[in-house]
C-alpha cells in the first residue's frame, strides 16, 4: 500500500518481492501511487505464474527498454536502470536458456539481399558487436577516423548513468564500407552517419529506432526472424566457435563490465585487438552475394 511522505506532501508506492523491497517511487495523489503498485505487481505476478520465462529474455527485454529510455532525462534513464536490475536480482537463475543466435548461413542470407546501403548498416554491427543505440548516435566528426582506421563506442552501462566511450580499430572490411558511405551519403550536410532517407516526419533526421529493418531483411531472405541483439550475440559466438578467441578479448569488444555476461553470449588478452577484429571481416559479403573466403580456404576447396 502506498503511504504519504507527510514532509513533502507526496505518497510513495513500494513493492516488496519475496521479503525484499525491489521498487520505491514518489508520486503527487495516491491514485497514481496505487495504479503503479497494481501494475508492477501484475507483472511480477506473470513472471512468478510463467514458468517458461527465462532470466536471458527478460534481459534482452530490458536492454532493448533502456536504449529506447535514452531518449527521457538522465534521472528518468536511471531510475528505470536500477529497477530494471532489481527485477532481474530476483528472476531464478535455474530459468536461464540461451537466446538465439543466427546461424552463419543465415547472416550470410542476410547479407546477400541487403542492397548496398543496408550493407553498410550491417556491416557496422557485424564488424563491431555494437549495441544498436551505439551505431545510431554516430556522428562523422566525433566518432569515424578514417585516417587512424579507429571507431568509436559510448553507451550508458555506467553506474551513474553517464556515457562511457571506447575506441576500437576499424577492420578492412568495416574500413571499406564506411568509407563507400561517406562518399555516397545522400545528407552531406548531416553531422550524424546514418540518417533517415524515408519521406515522412524524420525524414533527414538521425535514426532512433529503424523497427522494422532487421524484420523486413529476414522476411526478405527467407530466414527466421532476429534483431540487432542478435547480430552482438553472433559475432560473440563466431570469434569463440569459429577463431577460437578468448573470453577475456571478447569482453574488451563487447566492453561487458563481467565476464560472466560475454560468457553467456559465447555460450559453450592473447593478441591485439585489431587481429581479433580483423577475424570478422571473412564474413562479409561483395555486392555482387558471394560470400568472401580467406586464401587458405579458398585453395582448400
Amino acid at each position: 500500500m502506498p503511504y504519504k511522505d507527510r514532509k513533502k506532501g507526496t505518497w510513495r508506492a513500494v513493492i516488496k518481492h519475496k521479503g525484499h523491497r525491489i521498487a520505491l517511487k514518489t508520486f503527487k495523489t495516491k491514485k497514481e501511487a496505487s495504479s503503479w503498485e497494481n501494475m508492477l505487481r501484475r507483472e511480477l505476478k506473470r513472471n512468478d505464474s510463467d514458468r517458461q520465462l527465462r532470466v536471458t529474455d527478460l534481459q534482452t527485454l530490458c536492454i532493448k527498454y533502456l536504449d529506447y529510455a535514452e531518449r527521457f532525462s538522465k534521472r528518468t534513464y536511471d531510475e528505470k536502470r536500477t529497477l530494471s536490475r532489481r527485477l532481474l536480482t530476483f528472476i531464478e537463475p535455474d530459468n536461464r536458456s540461451p537466446q538465439y543466435t543466427p546461424s552463419t548461413e543465415d547472416v550470410l542470407r542476410l547479407l546477400a539481399v541487403a542492397t548496398r546501403q543496408e550493407r553498410v548498416f550491417l556491416d557496422c554491427y557485424l564488424h563491431t558487436g555494437a549495441r544498436r543505440s551505439e551505431i545510431f548516435r554516430w556522428t562523422w566528426a566525433d566518432d569515424i577516423n578514417f585516417e587512424k582506421r579507429q571507431i568509436r563506442l559510448g553507451s550508458r552501462k555506467t553506474r551513474d548513468g553517464s556515457m562511457e566511450y571506447v575506441w576500437l580499430p576499424m577492420n578492412t572490411d568495416l574500413y571499406e564500407s564506411l568509407w563507400w558511405w561517406w562518399n555516397n551519403r545522400r545528407f552531406k550536410d548531416s553531422p550524424y552517419v546514418f540518417v533517415s532517407d524515408r519521406r515522412g516526419p524524420h525524414y533527414g533526421q538521425q535514426y532512433k529506432y529503424r523497427n522494422h529493418f532487421m524484420k523486413s531483411l529476414c522476411k526478405r531472405a527467407g530466414i527466421k526472424p532476429f534483431g540487432f541483439h542478435a547480430l552482438r550475440r553472433y559475432v560473440a559466438s563466431v570469434l569463440a566457435d569459429t577463431h577460437k578467441v578468448s573470453a577475456k578479448r571478447i569482453q574488451r569488444i563487447l566492453r561487458h563490465k563481467s565476464l560472466s555476461t560475454t560468457e553467456r553470449y559465447i555460450q559453450n588478452i592473447n593478441e591485439d585487438l585489431e587481429d581479433t577484429l580483423e577475424l570478422l571481416s571473412t564474413m562479409s559479403v561483395p555486392p555482387n552475394g558471394t560470400p568472401k573466403r580467406k586464401k587458405n580456404q579458398a585453395a582448400d576447396a
